[in-house]
């Protein structure tokens, strides 16, 4: 029996899955790593430590295969940037889609119009999670280091090149850069003119099942793998989430929440919003990954566990306690924006807020109102991409936040929309695996996917919490509008008294 391994390089945790030459799953390990925040804004890692936990992930594996390993697949954290000097070492940590300190320089392209060239260009959202404006930011604000780097890549990029040599990037990936040209599927002149970047200073671009090579004999050794080992170059978490649950068309799409969240689809050639409310991301020039990822997850329900219940409360009790009162918590409504927001707003700034709040409401409702916020603000990411390319016919969902049946029920009475809760929960490391399988010629066809993957329960709506959310979510949507006005001068006040904020 030969085996291949997939990696999911996440942002707080990498994992990694074995599979079988059948592609059953055989084993899984992840290994975690801290975020680096001691700046306002500030979200960056350790290239070192998550290379680091790679390393440890593979080796394990490999010994549970008895180093019988065909490919290494990967999926991968979009959206983050990593600069090199001229002999490839490390200039800079990883930044991350989740670092916001590029806000003034977002603010400034929204004004001028670059951003919307920018989002018409390369279908990106004009938002600071994008490596585009975080160039920009570093290219501002620290010029000397702006100069010194030789490279620019992403976190899957850099583990790449460490076992290999091999500088190259997926469609994919490159597409969450920002400078990814939506119609040749090259890197955009304009964009990197406005830069000062020369094409030479980005990884070569390929697809996703191309094979880069195989392991340098250093980490071949190291990491207890054969001189056969290859490495397929895979693509984003947010391709691979996608087509690991079997959306691979317009018809049905794909809702993951785990910390944060995303609503995605696949389209046949790119559609651009009018008012840039989602990302169109090429996977090639036959396939578009059209989505609105929300920052806002299993987060939010981790804050409010913590904070509004006491310490000995479950997660579980949390759930349970929501599940005693009716849809629509008596009015009271939670918007979830605790760490800024990408779509349904496009605001870094952007608070949570509880509204509607009575001596009548108690826990029970809050904690409800708080299920049903993050659910709202997931519906409100997927509104623009139905007014443009219409309704599916279900959601396929995976992720932490959706394992507990009465979330998924509730996901159904939201969305109006059946939700197909699917048995396997890694779709990001299977979908990669899968690739290898396409690499490899042991599968021809994208849509040969759908033999490895097994859906577990459809909900469907229930017509009378319908009619509550159909009701309640106007609002919901009304004070999104009218509260927005409003963040940036809670901002300023935040940022000017950062002492209100120690205990």
């Amino acid at each position: 029996m030969k085996y291949i391994i997939g990696i999911d390089v996440g942002t707080t945790a990498s994992k990694g899955v074995l599979y079988d030459e059948n592609g059953k799953q055989i084993f899984e390990i992840g290994v975690p790593y801290p975020l680096i925040q001691t700046k306002v804004g500030q979200a960056e890692e350790d290239p070192e430590v998550i290379f680091d936990a790679v390393q440890q992930i593979i080796y394990k594996l490999s010994k549970n295969a008895d180093g019988k390993i065909m490919a290494i697949s990967w999926s991968s954290q979009m959206h983050s940037l990593i600069g090199l000097d001229e002999n490839k070492n490390l200039l800079t940590n990883s930044i991350t889609w989740a670092d916001n300190r590029a806000e003034e320089i977002v603010a400034g392209a929204k004004e001028s119009g670059l951003g919307k060239i920018i989002y018409q260009n390369t279908g990106m959202p004009i938002h600071p999670m994008a490596p585009v404006y975080k160039l920009m930011w570093l290219k501002e604000k620290n010029a000397q280091l702006y100069k010194q780097v030789k490279y620019w890549i992403g976190i899957k990029e850099y583990l790449i090149y460490r076992l290999t040599g091999e500088l190259w990037m997926d469609i994919p990936m490159a597409a969450g850069s920002g400078m990814l040209d939506l119609k040749t599927l090259t890197w955009d002149n304009q964009i990197l003119n406005k830069l000062e970047l020369s094409i030479d200073q980005l990884p070569k671009l390929t697809k996703p099942t191309e094979i880069i090579s195989n392991l340098s004999d250093e980490y071949r050794r190291k990491l207890n793998l054969s001189s056969n080992t290859l490495i397929v170059i895979g693509a984003s978490d947010g391709y691979l989430s996608t087509i690991g649950v079997g959306v691979l068309s317009k018809s049905d799409f794909a809702l993951n929440v785990g910390t944060s969240g995303a609503v995605r689809t696949l389209v046949t050639q790119p559609i651009i919003d009018k008012k840039a409310r989602y990302f169109c991301y090429p996977a090639d020039k036959k396939s578009y990954l059209v989505g609105g990822p929300v920052n806002n997850g299993g987060i939010a329900f981790e804050w409010a566990r913590k904070t509004i219940f006491d310490a000995d409360e479950t997660a579980e009790d949390f759930l349970n306690i929501a599940q005693s009162v009716p849809a629509g918590s008596g009015g009271l409504i939670f918007h979830p924006y605790l760490g800024g927001e990408r779509a349904p707003i496009w605001n870094a700034n952007s608070k949570a807020s509880f509204i509607g709040l009575t001596r009548n409401h108690t826990k029970p409702q809050m904690a409800r109102s708080v299920l049903e916020g993050i659910v709202f603000n997931l519906f409100e990411a997927s509104h623009a991409i139905t007014e443009n390319i219409g309704r599916p016919r279900a959601i396929k969902v995976t992720g932490g936040f959706i394992r507990s049946e009465f979330v998924r029920q509730m996901l159904a009475n939201v969305f109006n929309i059946p939700m197909v809760a699917m048995k396997n929960s890694q779709s990001g490391t299977l979908a990669a695996m899968f690739l290898a399988r396409l690499a490899l010629g042991m599968n021809k066809e994208l849509s040969e996917i759908n033999n490895f993957i097994t859906e577990e329960k459809v909900y469907f709506p229930d017509s009378k919490e319908v009619k509550i959310y159909q009701e309640i979510i106007p609002i919901y949507q009304e004070i999104e509008h009218e509260i927005n006005q409003s963040y940036e001068k809670i901002t300023a006040f935040q940022n000017r008294h950062p002492d209100l904020f120690k205990a």
